[in-house]
Order: structure tokens, then C-alpha cells, then sequence
């Protein structure tokens, strides 16, 4: 029975020290805010019908050695640049585009209501609606390294009526 607390004490102190060793920050990513138009829904649907959306990425990279590929992913949709493309930079800029058919949300109650334009919001920020990854691969003296960040991506979501629901709802405010 006293083995147990020593293994589990012995695991412990191994995983923090592999998180340790493994610390070194070589990547960082970040995202600009997307902002889509989407069409007002029935009351009763309670999922809103999303656009393609385009979301631009910003990643800061430091390699051991030589920089060999980046890859940014969000849903499915992905993009890898290789050398030849990110060259002796140490910083990069991209954009991916996640079709409408990857992407599906959930909305509340009172957003983007077809015939409620007095009661239903028309504006909705989505935090955290999906995450960005990015993996960056290096070549170094020491062999080849892996390296990884992601990002929380946030998205405004507008909603479009049509000229005569917005004149409604202006006039009444």
C-alpha cells in the first residue's frame, strides 16, 4: 500500500519536469477578430446559418537551426508554408478561409430574429467560437524539432435585415 503514494509522486514530478524541458516558447499566434453578416432566422431555429469565414493570422517564429514548414489549421481547413516561403523571416502573416460547411453555432434566444427586429439583438460577439492551431517545424544540429501555439478566435456576428425591418426598429428607438 505505500508504493502507491510513491508512484504517484514519482509521476508527478516526471510530468513536471517534462512540461519543464518542453517550456521553451518557439511559436506564437495570433488572430484579428472576423466580422459576418448573416441572415435574420425563424424563432424556432436555433442554429444560425454562418458564411464563409475568412480569419487573418499573425505568427511569430523562432527556430533551432532552420526554419523547414508552418502549419496553421482551423476546423479543416489548413495551410502549411514552407521554407521557401517564410524564408530568414521571423514572423508571417496569412489568412484562412473555413468554408460554411465547417462551421455551425448555436445561437441564443434573442439574436437575429426574422419579424422581431424590436426585441431581437442584432449584434452578437462569439469569444472562443473556434481555435486557431499552428505547428512550426525546424531542423536544428541537435535534429529536427516540433514546435506548437494556438489561439482562441473571435467572431461578431451581424445580423442583416432587410431596408424594411431596419427602418422598423430605428424609428421605434
Amino acid at each position: 500500500m505505500n508504493h502507491y503514494p510513491v508512484t504517484i509522486l514519482a509521476l508527478f514530478l516526471a510530468a513536471v519536469g517534462v512540461l519543464e524541458a518542453s517550456a521553451e516558447d518557439r511559436l506564437f499566434l495570433a488572430a484579428q477578430e472576423t466580422e459576418a453578416l448573416i441572415e435574420p432566422r425563424e424563432a424556432q431555429q436555433r442554429l444560425a446559418k454562418l458564411p464563409e469565414l475568412t480569419f487573418d493570422l499573425r505568427v511569430a517564429i523562432e527556430c533551432p537551426g532552420e526554419t523547414e514548414s508552418l502549419t496553421l489549421s482551423i476546423a479543416d481547413t489548413f495551410k502549411t508554408l514552407g521554407k521557401e516561403d517564410l524564408g530568414a523571416h521571423r514572423s508571417a502573416e496569412t489568412s484562412l478561409r473555413v468554408p460554411a460547411s465547417q462551421l455551425t453555432l448555436g445561437t441564443g434566444e434573442n439574436f437575429c430574429i426574422r419579424d422581431d427586429a424590436k426585441q431581437a439583438a442584432d449584434e452578437l460577439v462569439v469569444p472562443g467560437f473556434l481555435t486557431a492551431f499552428a505547428s512550426l517545424r525546424c531542423a536544428g544540429q541537435e535534429g529536427p524539432s516540433m514546435h506548437f501555439a494556438s489561439a482562441p478566435l473571435q467572431v461578431r456576428l451581424k445580423c442583416e435585415r432587410g431596408l424594411g425591418e431596419s427602418q422598423d426598429s430605428s424609428s421605434d428607438k
